[in-house]
């Protein structure tokens, strides 16, 4: 064992050379053709600003779904986190069932439950906000189940020997622990909705996506732009509106409570508006016989595909699926160093930190799948492409993390080093390192978590991975073969999450 933890970053590496090889990495080609990303990239801008009237109205449909489904989710996670703490409901059994629910729920991705709820309810903004909203929910009822399993139960216990009932004593008790962290959590959630829901289009669940596939599809790139310029401005005001809730949720800022009445007033009125203006569900004959047909493929799986060991078999794609995963999440994830040190204001200041996180935040604003399709025009379909995404996608999520880590660091150690006349490399080393390489592993495996989801994302416009073909049966109405490659995803999915949370676990 001593052996292995000695030589664990040299099997990284080796690890990550395998899956890269697997999934047809070529450098030549890289640099052969990497031109034409830029050529394309170079193509978006100036941006055709004749077009934002058109965009608009997709642009509002993406940010109802965004709300909406993070508001109901939130909603419904709150309850279903004191019912998957054992320790908060009493009954540690039905928790850890509810739990295994939780996690199910949280391996489909959310493309595949809005290209599901489009087949029975029709194309339009409810498939989406529904898509998002069962998203929210599972997420939000991990983070909050692992905060109530952390919080001191003694005050809810005293409670319950006094004679209130246990539900009733949750909500007195242990609710205004966690409140605070779990609506820190719905904020942030909320961000990630909003890029989610840029891209639901693609598969008819309304907003941004069905524009955007359009005009990519064209080769109108001046539009594009504008699409994703608009995009940019929404992720900037929604970021650092939610970052300035953080902090008054946190007591870092403080506003009358006039003030906060008027936010809570705010809230609830974009909350109806978004609820009154979004489209309804349309159930039609043909939809619940679709959903028919959906159920009867999924209780029976086409059990070939498990067995099938070739290439177009349920184990080779989870394979490569997960190959993909790997290697894109720990490209993305050494990438990120570098960069969250030039980003972290306690390493190179304000100034210099402003400007890479206004870099980042484009980045991050980018959708999975124009990322795919940008690196499709380089290397062509499969698993390459599918690599490439992620780490770019693994680079804008763990910078954001990883510069959180260094930006809350104690700073006495690194100064101490400093007037000791250390130079800026052994700072680094001895005074920054110690500090944050446990918060930069923990970001890295829970981006890891989020790569095996975008991998099946990515399948929509054939990078590679058991996405291409679930996604491909899931159009045809093969519902058994999709049954199958939702199957292996499930597991692939669950396995690794329960993996890298050990990992996390061993780490803190």
């Amino acid at each position: 064992m001593k052996w292995i933890e000695r030589r664990k970053p040299l099997l990284l590496v080796v690890i990550t050379a395998l899956c890269a090889w697997l999934c047809g990495f070529s450098l030549p080609t890289l640099l052969e053709r990497g031109g034409e990303m830029g050529r394309i990239l170079g193509r978006l801008f100036p941006a055709d600003l004749g077009y934002l009237p058109k965009v608009l109205p997709p642009l509002l449909d993406t940010l109802r779904m965004s709300l909406l489904g993070t508001f109901a989710g939130a909603l419904l996670a709150l309850p279903l986190a004191g019912l998957c703490s054992g320790r908060a409901s009493g009954h540690p059994r039905a928790a850890a069932a509810l739990r295994g629910l939780i996690h199910l729920l949280r391996a489909i991705p959310v493309l595949v439950v809005a290209l599901l709820c489009s087949f029975v309810w029709g194309t339009g903004s409810f498939a989406g906000a529904f898509a998002i909203a069962l998203y929210a929910l599972g997420l939000l009822a991990r983070m909050g189940w692992e905060a109530v399993e952390h919080q001191d139960l003694g005050p809810m216990e005293a409670l319950c020997a006094a004679g209130c009932g246990r539900w009733r004593a949750f909500w007195r008790a242990c609710l205004p622990q966690v409140l605070p962290g779990y609506l820190s959590d719905v904020l942030y959630v909320l961000e990630a909705n909003v890029r989610h829901a840029a891209i639901l289009g693609y598969v008819g669940a309304g907003g941004l996506g069905i524009i955007l596939n359009e005009k990519i599809a064209w080769r109108e790139w001046s539009r594009v732009g504008t699409i994703l310029l608009l995009l940019y401005g929404v992720v900037f005001a929604v970021e650092t509106f939610s970052s300035w809730l953080r902090r008054l949720l946190a007591g870092k800022t403080h506003i009358s409570g006039a003030a906060r009445r008027g936010l809570w007033c705010l809230g609830a009125l974009v909350l109806l508006w978004s609820a009154a203006t979004i489209s309804p569900p349309a159930v039609t004959a043909g939809g619940l016989t679709v959903f028919r047909g959906i159920l009867a493929g999924l209780l029976h799986p086409d059990w070939s595909l498990p067995w099938n060991f070739t290439k177009q078999g349920v184990p080779y794609l989870c394979l490569e699926t997960l190959a993909m995963t790997v290697a894109g999440t720990a490209i993305g994830a050494v990438v990120s160093v570098p960069i969250a040190l030039a980003g972290s204001r306690n390493i190179s200041g304000p100034w210099r930190a402003g400007v890479w996180k206004l870099l980042l935040l484009a980045l991050r604003t980018l959708p999975a799948i124009v990322t795919g399709l940008l690196f499709i025009r380089v290397t062509g379909p499969g698993s390459f492409a599918g690599l490439l995404t992620l780490a770019v996608l693994s680079v804008s999520m763990c910078c954001k993390l990883y510069i959180g880590a260094l930006d809350a660091m104690d700073l006495r150690a690194v100064r101490a080093l400093e007037t000791m006349g250390c130079g800026r490399l052994a700072v680094l080393r001895q005074g920054v390192w110690p500090q944050a390489k446990g918060p930069m592993l923990s970001a890295a495996l829970y981006r890891f978590d989020v790569n095996l989801r975008e991998a099946a994302v990515l399948g929509l416009v054939g990078a590679g991975g058991l996405g291409t073909p679930l996604l491909f049966s899931m159009n045809g109405y093969l519902w058994s073969q999709a049954a199958a490659y939702l199957l292996g995803l499930l597991v692939l999915v669950l396995a690794s999450g329960a993996l890298a949370d050990r990992s996390r676990r061993r780490k803190m």
